[in-house]
Order: C-alpha cells, then structure tokens, then sequence
C-alpha cells in the first residue's frame, strides 16, 4: 500500500502538529518547522531530534538490514529456508484468524502494524482476511519488502485515535522505552480499539545491540495495563525456552562473529527438537513460569487503568 492512502493521519513527530506535503516529503506545520524526507517512496517520519535513528540511515538505495539478512546468494538462500526455527509459534495464526474476523465488522478499518517491514509469524491468516477497505499501515525502522512508513514507536507520527488495531509483534523487547511506546498505541488507537502484542519472556539476545527488554506475563499484563484484557497467554513455552538455552549454550563457546553465526546454524539443528515439548507442557499454567514468550490482545477502554491488586490476582504460575 502507498503512502497516499493515510497520508492525511500524518501529525510531526517531534511536537505533534499538522504536516503539510512538499515535493521532496512533508514539513511540519507548527513552531519546530521539522521536515521528513521520503526515500525509496517510503516517508522518513522520525524527529531530527531522535538519539538513535537519523535520515542518513534511509536514504541509501540499499539500506543494510538491521535485524534480518537478506542473502542474495541462492546457496545461502537455501540453507537459510532449511534452517529449524528453535521456537514452537502455533497461536499466531490462530490469534490473527480471530482479530480478523473482528475487523470484518468495522467499517473502513485501520491498521498499525509496528516493526512490520517483514511478515511477523502467522499475519497471513489476518492480511489474507482483510475487509477490502482496510487501511494497512506497515511501519518500521528498517526498509523492507512490506515498509510503507519509516517511524520509531515512541513518536507514533499518527493523529490521535485513528487507528482501530495496532500490531507490536516481537518489537516491544527491542525499544528503549516499551511503556513509552505502549502511551502512544493507546493514543493512536480509536475508543474501542484493539492492541495485540507479542513478546519474549525467556529468550536470549537476538537483535545485538537493539534488544533490551524482557517480560513476565504479569510484567507484560502492567505494560497494557490501560487496556481492558481480551485474551492473553503463551506463545512459547517452557520447550521453545530449553531449545534457545541450549542454541545460545553452544554459541556462547564461539571466540569470533564468523564461528558464532556457524555455531549457530549448526546449534539449530542441534536443539529444535526441544520445542515440541511445548504440545505437552503448554497445558500446565507451570509453564508460565518459563514461558519463551507471551502474547496478549487488548481493548482500548476510555478512562480504565488495571488496578495493581488486581494484576497480582492474576498470576498464573506455581511460584509462591
């Protein structure tokens, strides 16, 4: 989708006023007068001010990845595809199958997706669904396949409520501030609107210098504590947490980059299997004690904040 279609949404990042579209991008209609490049097609609409990402990062016709590689060789195209995932994702689809039925029902529907210049595990069963009139939204802070928008999530560049859901699938644990970035979801989302969310409890790093976070379920539950719960659980379960252990066990012997990145295609193989004990423990709430990652679906409800006593009464565990 291009830009054009919700290029009328657009508010300045660094002080939230209107935008106005120039030849080259869009300028900011009020005091700081900030201006946003488009690259590639692709609007650039991060604050000048931004500590991390600036507009040189885009503007190169081909952009270096800063998670996912992208091999052009055939040879490395193939052993990648052949490569065992260490985690066993089998709600995804499932999750994404029932928003979408939602969304069937709301007119014209807007979507957020953040972090989405790939397709997250599963979303085909949500894109593939969409009402005709649906306005996708697939941002990042990376060119990609899906890009349309470049933004960072702690200045969502969107007016207030106007989207209807906004998706945050393994991102929240690569973002300075995940409470930050959940304030502008909630903004950004229309009353009534749905956030869904999944991220890792017991996994290692694997965004480099890009990963800082991880949650427990009830530490994921605060994170979304002004949205009233829809559905939460795991995503990965104690399985998919032994087979990273064992995975980042056997890298942790490698003295280079290069021995590591072969450490760990050859570790893959070496600990996948692990994961589907997931199929038999994932039906034991002990499992949310050493879960690989939680997911969690939400509703935006005006005015209501989880009380605190509240959370701790939903504990899921064993752990006294």
């Amino acid at each position: 989708m291009n830009y054009t279609e919700f290029k009328n949404k657009l508010i300045c990042p660094t002080c939230s006023a209107a935008v106005t579209e120039t030849t080259e991008g869009f300028n900011c209609a009020g005091d700081c007068k900030s201006q946003y490049p488009i690259y590639h097609n692709v609007p650039v609409m991060i604050s000048p001010n931004n500590p991390v990402f600036n507009f040189a990062d885009f503007a190169d016709a081909t952009p270096p990845a800063i998670f996912f590689n992208a091999y052009k060789n055939p040879i490395l195209q193939y052993f990648k595809k052949i490569r065992p995932d260490v985690t066993l994702n089998v709600v995804s689809k499932k999750n994404y199958a029932a928003i979408a039925t939602i969304l069937q029902q709301i007119p014209n529907p807007h979507i957020l997706i953040i972090g989405g210049s790939i397709d997250g595990k599963g979303i085909s069963a949500l894109k593939d669904h969409l009402p005709a009139d649906a306005v996708l939204v697939e941002s990042d802070v990376a060119h990609g396949p899906n890009t349309n928008i470049i933004i960072d999530a702690h200045q969502i560049p969107f007016q207030d409520q106007c989207f209807d859901l906004v998706i945050a699938q393994a991102v929240l644990e690569h973002v300075l501030d995940p409470f930050l970035c959940v304030k502008e979801i909630h903004r950004v989302l229309k009353p009534g609107g749905m956030v869904y969310a999944e991220t890792p409890f017991m996994q290692q790093v694997h965004g480099g210098k890009y990963d800082f976070h991880r949650f427990t379920h009830l530490g994921h539950r605060r994170l979304f504590r002004q949205f009233t719960e829809e559905k939460s659980g795991l995503i990965a379960g104690a399985g998919s947490m032994m087979a990273w252990s064992l995975l980042y066990f056997i890298t942790s012997f490698s003295p280079n980059k290069k021995i590591d990145k072969a450490l760990s295609y050859i570790g893959s193989f070496a600990s996948f299997w692990l994961k589907y004990f997931d199929y038999l423990l994932n039906n034991n709430k002990g499992s949310y004690d050493a879960a690989c990652g939680l997911f969690f679906l939400g509703k935006k409800e005006p005015g209501y904040i989880l009380p605190d006593q509240e959370l701790l009464s939903s504990y899921r565990g064993h752990k006294s």
